[in-house]
């Protein structure tokens, strides 16, 4: 049953400590790491505070997870991805899972548990983005300051880290095809990165108007969705644009899974 291979999987993936953190710790806690450097070392190098100085937790908050499923922290996804998805070729385990479950419920199992692990990575990069917040307060006396709207906020949030989990869930998916495919955990993060800093190197070079060309990119349908969710109300872009990247993103999720569940249900997995 599906159930049960859940719960095998996240069984498998909490007992994997080095999967676990650099897959899906690593990021967020290296990203407070480097803010608190950050704070101390302005504060020593000028030996003052700087006058007038506030802090946007909120602001802090949304941009870090905004920014969440980028070239770098893509890097770290994919080795969680390729650990979950793939492992078991690594370990030539999958003719011993294969009788116990049909391919569908196993391989979609792993999809789900990726899928939970990054919402908990994404989840986590909010906390510590709010935590180097709270100490950049203290630390160099600087007032918090609250949005103009905190329902309008949470709006805003919500529609932000729901578009970063599902580019969060494309470079998963991604790396479950890829994985499939190669049989190996490196090729299913090398072919992963690749993949993800070319289309998010066309998405910075993309100029113009967004049509569905360029919405076809998803770094790109991604970055407009989240410059329309996170603008003023009174302020924002056309919704066209945003609409048909958000169903081509949904549409990119969709091909790479079942794509991979296709290919994994064909493959001869005595051997594995």
């Amino acid at each position: 049953m599906l159930v049960d291979a859940i719960a095998a999987e996240r069984f498998r993936l909490l007992r994997d400590r080095a999967a676990l953190f650099w897959g899906f710790a690593f990021v967020p806690l290296a990203a407070l790491a480097f803010s608190l450097a950050g704070d101390i070392f302005v504060r020593l190098a000028f030996h003052r505070t700087i006058p007038g100085a506030t802090t946007d937790l909120a602001n802090r908050a949304l941009g870090a997870v905004a920014g969440a499923a980028g070239p770098v922290q893509a890097l770290f996804l994919l080795i969680g991805a390729a650990a979950i998805v793939a492992g078991d070729y690594r370990w030539e385990t999958w003719r011993l899972l294969a009788p116990r479950n049909s391919r569908l419920n196993l391989l979609a199992a792993k999809l789900l548990v990726f899928t939970e692990a990054s919402a908990w990575s994404l989840l986590l990069t909010a906390v510590c983005a709010l935590a180097g917040g709270l100490f950049s307060s203290v630390f160099n006396a600087a007032p918090l300051v609250a949005p103009a709207s905190e329902t309008a906020f949470l709006g805003q949030f919500a529609g932000v880290f729901l578009i970063t989990w599902l580019e969060m869930l494309l470079i998963g998916s991604l790396a479950c095809l890829v994985g499939v495919v190669t049989r190996s955990t490196m090729g299913a993060v090398i072919a992963g990165l690749v993949v993800v800093v070319v289309q998010s190197t066309v998405a910075a070079a993309i100029a113009g108007p967004p049509v569905w060309k360029s919405l076809a990119v998803p770094a790109y349908a991604a970055g407009i969705l989240k410059t329309f969710l996170a603008a003023p109300a009174g302020m924002r872009p056309d919704g066209e644009p945003a609409l048909l990247g958000l169903v081509l993103l949904i549409a990119w999720l969709a091909l790479l899974t079942i794509a991979a569940l296709l290919l994994f249900k064909r493959q001869d997995l005595t051997k594995e």
